[in-house]
């Protein structure tokens, strides 16, 4: 029996990728600003992310703090600017990364960007009351930022428990917090190997949320391991349908 129900947040209740573009934007216009230059002028918001990525995978394992990351990532692409620029090393740097960081996330922020299934499925599954309802996420937006606030009885960031998903440990923060089992527990999420596999791995059941329709074909070209999620839905529209299914 179903008991609890979490939702990832990034692609599953706001679009998160666009908020990120749209942020990263402004940061480059930032950086042109406070550094104009041949480097600034070509920059583009993609090489930010690159550099973001590249430190997040040389932290892996060691720093959860996302809004660390985002300095490390800026810091990353200041130091290529120096480079190519063939300017000495400058201590401001540091602080120009943070104050870059702090001005992606008052951007990122300014747009809750939820998905328009996102506040009707939340809304039908709190009027039902059959489930209690919980974020689990790798990311770091609170709910009332997005306008959530409310929601959720649960939320839980990797940043706030240095386990993140697909590992299990996440999955336990939930359990203890709720005081439930994994067998009465269920993921939504839009990520194959973080939300379908963390998830069954985990000894809980998993509804994929496929918005492109890509279907499980492609699934199982990312899956490993016997992880096949427990329903696909393309929207969030027939997530309250899903969920009876699986809990008959």
């Amino acid at each position: 029996m179903i008991e609890a129900v979490l939702f990832d947040g990034d692609q599953t209740l706001w679009d998160f990728e666009r908020v990120m573009r749209d942020a990263l934007v402004a940061v480059v216009q930032d950086l042109r600003a406070a550094l104009p230059c041949p480097f600034t002028a070509t920059l583009r918001w993609e090489d930010l992310e690159a550099d973001r990525t590249v430190v997040g995978d040389e932290w892996a394992g060691r720093e959860y703090n996302l809004a660390r990351l985002r300095v490390l990532g800026f810091a990353r692409t200041l130091a290529r600017l120096r480079e190519a620029e063939g300017l000495r090393e400058d201590r401001s740097d540091e602080e120009l990364a943070r104050e870059l960081a702090r001005s992606y996330f008052e951007h990122r922020d300014r747009d809750p960007a939820l998905f328009d299934d996102t506040l009707p499925c939340l809304q039908a599954l709190r009027a039902e009351g059959r489930y209690r309802i919980g974020l689990l996420s790798n990311g770091s937006r609170l709910p009332e930022t997005v306008g959530l606030a409310g929601y959720f009885e649960a939320v839980v960031f990797a940043q706030d428990h240095l386990v993140a998903k697909p590992e299990k440990g996440i999955f336990k923060v939930v359990e203890r917090e709720l005081s439930v089992r994994p067998s009465c527990c269920v993921l939504v999420g839009d990520h194959v190997v973080n939300d379908v596999s963390g998830a069954k791995q985990a000894g809980w059941s998993a509804v994929w949320l496929d918005r492109p329709g890509d279907g499980l074909a492609l699934f199982e070209q990312v899956a490993t391991g016997d992880r096949r999620p427990d329903a696909v839905v393309t929207t969030l529209d027939d997530l309250p349908a899903a969920l009876d299914a699986l809990d008959r």
